[in-house]
């Protein structure tokens, strides 16, 4: 299982004349970044709102837009004249609209409610940050959703590569005697006396540049603990495939420069391709 960095999430929560209303918005980042937008009356909660957050979502540039909003129909909270006064005439100096057209959307502006008291009861501390965890669970569930085609989309490129790597393993060792075979036959067309014993020393320095197993076992390595992690059901795993897919990348580098063969070098070039795939997509995994 992987999820998403990006998502969306939102809940709401209606009483005592207000409606609360949180949404949060993920996208791609290296740690856990999180900006919080607030009313006044409930900037005192937001340090635990911060720990709850990070103990929920762990990676990625988080904003969180909290709005309270007055619900019609019961008993109203006193009006900020001073506040709706000042709104109205901002939004004039950049709109024609009338006074009367302005109104509802200064209505769900901060701060137009006055209240005697801005303290906050228990009980509301505990509505808040129940809502809070209601739309990072949603948010959760977005990344979920989104990390299945993320997921698959990984694992596809994963059988692309070992695919390429059980072709270029099937040329590995002939490749290796053909080559020898070509050379035993153009000194024998030279028609020199050479140390037979010297030249088979200097034969297996040559085409030991050219062995690439070792760099093919710790590749299917590689692949085999990227497949493990990507199985894994835990939420952060992210930065860790990044790792592996860089490991991934030094053995096929490696094994395109020793190849000298043009049927090699094409395997490897899908290998590089599939491989650019997964570090992108590695970028957007929780």
């Amino acid at each position: 299982m992987i999820l998403s960095m990006t998502g969306y999430g939102k809940a709401e929560f209606n009483a005592q004349g207000r409606k609360l209303r949180v949404e949060i918005k993920s996208l791609n980042s290296k740690s856990f970044d999180l900006n919080f937008r607030t009313p006044a009356r409930y900037r005192g909660l937001d340090l635990p709102a911060r720990k709850q957050l990070t103990a929920l979502l762990h990676r990625g540039k988080c904003e969180v837009n909290v709005f309270e909003e007055w619900v019609a129909g019961q008993d109203a909270a006193p009006i900020n004249k001073a506040v709706v006064a000042h709104y109205i005439q901002e939004l004039k100096a950049i709109s024609p609209l009338s006074d009367e057209a302005l109104l509802p959307t200064v209505m769900r502006m901060p701060n137009v409610f006055a209240s005697a008291d801005d303290s906050i009861s228990d009980e509301e501390q505990e509505v808040f940050l129940s809502t809070l965890k209601k739309a990072a669970g949603a948010l959760v569930a977005y990344r979920q959703q989104e990390g299945i085609s993320l997921g698959q989309d990984l694992t596809n490129q994963l059988e692309q590569i070992k695919a390429q790597l059980k072709s270029i393993a099937a040329q590995a060792d002939t490749r290796i005697a053909t080559r020898k075979q070509k050379l035993h036959e153009q000194l024998r067309q030279l028609t020199l006396d050479y140390d037979q014993e010297r030249l088979e020393q200097e034969l297996v320095y040559y085409l030991e540049k050219w062995d690439i197993n070792e760099e093919l076992v710790r590749l299917q390595h590689h692949l085999d603990y990227f497949q493990t992690n990507l199985d894994e059901n835990t939420p952060t795993k992210g930065k860790k495939l990044g790792f592996i897919a860089q490991e991934m990348g030094r053995e096929i580098n490696t094994i395109g420069s020793k190849a000298n063969d043009a049927d090699l070098q094409k395997s490897v070039v899908s290998m590089k391709d599939a491989l650019e795939r997964i570090k992108e997509q590695v970028l957007n995994a929780l």
